[in-house]
């Protein structure tokens, strides 16, 4: 029955009609195109197809149907997605499934024992003797019984096996939970309870389902606070803490405030402030800012008060992008200048399309004490949120003296790429006259150097053919590079036979070379077709690429197989070089910030992720010439070619 009921709502739902409520769509063709609303893009490379009711980005390779892509924008699971769908096409649903597919039992159990450690540290809270420690805590912090019990708080008393003891009297297995985050592993075999001395916080998703816990220590323990580890249920970057409780105000209201402590959260609830959430430590990621905007789009951040606080906020969303994995795209033109930019705020907003808005709290506050002090006024604090931009432009320009030149080039030069990347003309001579007011200068002149980076971006390293359009119009100056590789892949692709599988999609971030680049790998595509029948083949967007690709290698001086694989595989290590340079500066700037916050568990996390990294990289080896013994060996006018073709290779 369910099974019939999806294919039904898939029927029923126009995907076209479904994306145009999210995504600016335009018609061509027998398709529609739009910039994609996963990832960052100026040129749209996103496509819906009416005829097999699917969708494809060209640019970060998401693609599906009318399910997928409610998931993706909502960031839901796959029943919600056909509760929903199935109540917009008027299906009505007699059996829905109750596990999402990727959720099978052994993760199910996962969950059921955490949710059981949760029911245990909350008795031990309320009831026990050895619980009063926590109780004095609560007290002490003005946290009601209706809260405790709202939010789950538990307490963990200071012993090595309270909760193994505990497990063991019912037979649960100390390994698996162990695997849920709940014990730790002795050196010399055992297990031990991991929260010792700590008033827990469960940590639920959004349906109310227990998965980890974060731990306060009430002593000198170190770190302050200690997460559950990462694991199958149990991910800190996408969970957020009291969003459970809050997503039925954060609708109504829609607004949801984002605070940093868990405490702030429960003060917030506590005093009839319901749309408020934490996340999860100091930095706000990617997924929790999605969690939060499928109920509200009108989202409001209200860290640390000060100025250090907030531009480390900032910078954690700045970093993000290439913190994420191979997969994700930068989405933002990098800044000038060092120090932390809100550039990647600014993609966020297109790609999730939400408000991101900052509270600047009073200096040595925090939302719990405001709250508490007076709860009416938090509205008013909250209602002084500011357009991150406008905070970031007040940041660099205070202070900057009035007849010191130098300082204020400089503080242009940090701002501009910033508005550029806003990507809006009035925008950016709205910010150029409200910069150039600050600094005292004229505002051609600030307006000019905003719109400056986008003409060196498309100038550097840009190959001008005469009578056709540079392909780098539209790209950052790599693509120089990319673009070649495309070129050499398409053109000498019998010859690049044994480079082209190590090529990865996220080698190249053009969405049309992405698409060569699936082309090209089809095991059903011969060898020996010819560049000309493999562009034919193209979409019109891509085949205009591929010509002006092929194009680009008119005119270059003949050269031997064993030359044109060397600059293949010389040019994909030069791109993956600059993209490793890039990401790991990145992992070990956020290592730092996990350091100096004392967050062990994200520090592990993020060292792993620097280890993954490093080993990544290192796999990569140009592989040596199956044409050629030596290169060294070839006299001018000779092949020795290990196929037996002889002589030079002219570009098709």
């Amino acid at each position: 029955m369910a099974r019939d009921a999806v294919a039904e709502v898939r029927e029923r739902t126009d995907i076209v009609e479904l994306v145009s409520a999210y995504v600016p769509l335009k018609r061509t063709g027998r398709s529609y195109k739009g910039n994609c609303p996963f990832h960052q893009e100026r040129t749209p490379s996103f496509i819906v197809f009416p005829d097999s009711q699917n969708f494809h980005c060209f640019g970060c390779g998401k693609g599906g149907d009318a399910f997928t892509f409610y998931m993706g924008m909502e960031h839901v699971e796959f029943k919600e997605a056909l509760q929903e769908l199935a109540r917009r096409a008027g299906v009505e649903l007699q059996t829905i499934p109750t596990v999402a597919p990727e959720v099978d039992a052994h993760r199910q159990r996962l969950i059921d024992l955490n949710e059981q450690a949760a029911t245990f540290y909350g008795n031990i809270l309320l009831n026990s003797e050895v619980g009063r420690p926590g109780r004095e805590y609560v007290e002490q912090r003005g946290i009601s019984l209706e809260m405790i019990s709202r939010f789950g708080l538990g307490f963990a008393p200071d012993n090595w096996d309270t909760l193994v003891r505990y497990l063991a009297q019912r037979g649960i297995d100390p390994g698996l939970a162990h695997e849920a985050g709940l014990l730790q592993e002795r050196d010399n075999g055992g297990h031990y309870d991991r929260f010792r001395g700590r008033l827990l916080f469960p940590i639920r998703t959004r349906d109310g389902r227990t998965v980890g816990f974060g731990a306060r220590a009430l002593g000198d323990a170190q770190p302050k606070y200690l997460n559950s580890p990462q694991s199958a249920i149990f991910d800190k970057s996408a969970l957020v803490y009291g969003l459970d409780l809050a997503k039925d105000a954060i609708r109504a209201k829609d607004e949801a405030v984002i605070v940093e402590g868990y405490m702030d959260c429960i003060t917030a609830h506590q005093f009839g402030h319901a749309n408020v959430v934490a996340c999860m430590g100091t930095a706000v990621t990617e997924e929790q800012i999605g969690q939060v905007k499928r109920l509200s789009r009108r989202i409001v951040l209200a860290l640390d008060a000060d100025a250090a606080g907030q531009m480390a906020t900032l910078r954690s969303l700045e970093m993000l992008p290439n913190a994420l994995g191979d997969e994700e795209m930068p989405v933002a033109v990098p800044t000038a200048g060092r120090g932390p930019t809100p550039t990647m705020v600014i993609a966020w907003e297109r790609k999730l399309n939400a408000e991101i808005r900052i509270v600047q709290l009073p200096q040595g506050k925090d939302p719990d004490e405001l709250i508490r002090r007076n709860p009416e006024t938090w509205p008013d604090v909250v209602a002084t949120a500011r357009p991150f931009l406008d905070f970031f432009i007040d940041g660099v320009t205070a202070g900057v003296p009035a007849n010191d030149g130098r300082a204020k080039a400089a503080a242009v030069a940090r701002i501009a790429p910033i508005v550029h990347a806003v990507g809006d003309r009035i925008t950016e001579a709205h910010y150029a006259s409200l910069i150039a007011r600050k600094l005292g200068l004229p505002d051609s002149a600030v307006l000019s150097e905003i719109r400056r980076p986008s003409t060196q971006s498309r100038q550097q390293n840009q190959p001008q053919m005469p009578n056709r359009p540079s392909p780098m119009q539209q790209f950052p100056a790599t693509s120089s590079q990319e673009d070649h590789l495309a070129a050499l892949l398409l053109v000498y692709r019998p010859i690049l036979a044994g480079l082209l599988p190590q090529v990865r999609e996220d080698d190249v971030y053009d969405a049309r070379n992405r698409e060569l680049l699936h082309v090209l790998k089809d095991p059903g595509i011969p060898l020996e077709l010819p560049p000309e029948a493999i562009i034919a083949g193209l979409d019109d967007h891509v085949a205009d690429h591929a010509d002006r690709l092929v194009a680009s290698l008119d005119g270059t001086p003949v050269r031997y197989p064993g030359q044109i694989e060397r600059d293949a595989a010389g040019t994909l290590g030069r791109l993956r070089q600059d993209r490793y340079k890039s990401q790991l500066t990145t992992l070990q700037a956020q290592i730092r910030d996990a350091q100096e916050q004392g967050e062990t568990d994200e520090m592990e996390r993020l060292t792993q992720q620097l280890s993954a990294l490093v080993s990544r990289h290192r796999e990569f080896t140009p592989p040596k010439s199956p044409y050629f013994k030596d290169l060294r060996d070839v006299k001018p006018g000779e092949s020795q070619s290990a196929t037996g073709a002889a002589g030079p290779i002219r570009p098709a």
